[in-house]
């Protein structure tokens, strides 16, 4: 068994465990947690054929057939003939169902509650982030470019975590040294004594508030102006989040009239040398160097927005 495997398994003992949901009488109900769950997703769906909740729940026909049985003789759901199949029939709770339905989600509510007051706001939001990170990475559609939101107002921790960001995915992918990082700091560290918001900007992506990529915009003389610290988090490339960031800094850069926008990259970076090249970026420079525990080429493009 993989650690992986082994840790995600003890996860799950835990979990159990903490909501005591393995009870056969589900919030002392008369009820186990499967048969309230099919409650909840008949209420959900209004109305809804015992077909698409055994899909839904990937349950067994039988044993979803013996259930629904019990939940007529005991008044809690109504059988209504479909309209498009006279043999068919579709299933919506009764005025009982709703009413039982309605207890337990406060009771349920009110536990969960209870399990999370000892935790103060902070903590309440990283419980909720990462619950939203597992449910993301393993579902099949796993994130969707509307969950993405961006801003550019830089609000405290912002900074600190994009340089966390650029040394754990550049030594991780290009296998940088820790000088890289000491690179990073003391760039942000000049960016931001001489940081001035009418001809500067970062851009940052979030997925449940928390930053996934980032570009920014340095002001340089002469109407100049560098674009630095393009970054996507690997788990949320392919949504275009990177065209968003490239677009609105160059657009940020037309906007206050920059003569031409510049950076400066290595020859490793191929998906984002790719973008730069997309938007107009063209290779100026190119140096063979050493460094960050690392031999490659530094490279300077340029993009060139007035005569």
């Amino acid at each position: 068994m993989s650690t992986t495997t082994s840790k995600i398994r003890s996860f799950n003992r835990f979990y159990t465990a903490h909501l005591d949901i393995l009870s056969q009488h589900y919030l002392d109900s008369e009820y186990s947690l499967t048969e309230i769950r099919i409650l909840y997703e008949i209420s959900e769906s209004k109305i809804i054929t015992a077909q698409k909740i055994t899909e839904i729940l990937n349950l067994d026909k039988g044993y979803l057939s013996r259930i629904l049985k019990r939940f007529l003789k005991e008044n809690l759901i109504v059988k209504v003939a479909s309209a498009e199949d006279k043999r068919a029939f579709n299933i919506k709770l009764s005025d009982t169902g709703n009413e039982l339905l309605s207890i337990l989600n406060t009771k349920s509510e009110n536990k969960i509650e209870g399990k999370i007051e000892k935790l103060n706001t902070s903590e309440k939001e990283i419980l909720v982030d990462s619950m939203n990170t597992v449910r993301n990475l393993l579902t099949e559609n796993k994130i969707a470019r509307e969950d993405i939101t961006y801003r550019h107002e830089i609000t405290p921790g912002d900074v600190g975590y994009i340089i966390y960001l650029h040394g754990a995915i550049y030594g991780k992918e290009y296998h940088f040294s820790s000088d890289f990082e000491k690179y990073v700091i003391k760039t942000f560290y000049d960016f931001l004594e001489k940081y001035s918001p009418e001809k500067d900007r970062i851009w940052m992506a979030e997925h449940n508030n928390k930053i996934v990529g980032c570009v920014a915009i340095v002001h340089q003389p002469d109407g100049e102006a560098q674009l630095r610290w393009f970054l996507l988090d690997p788990a949320f490339r392919g949504l275009g989040i990177g065209k968003r960031l490239l677009t609105d800094a160059v657009d940020f850069c037309k906007e206050k009239n920059f003569k031409n926008v510049f950076l400066l990259t290595t020859s490793m970076q191929d998906k984002a040398l790719q973008m730069y090249k997309m938007i107009g970026f063209k290779l100026t420079q190119s140096e063979k160097v050493e460094e960050w525990g690392k031999t490659f080429y530094e490279e300077r493009y340029d993009l060139k927005l007035s005569k």
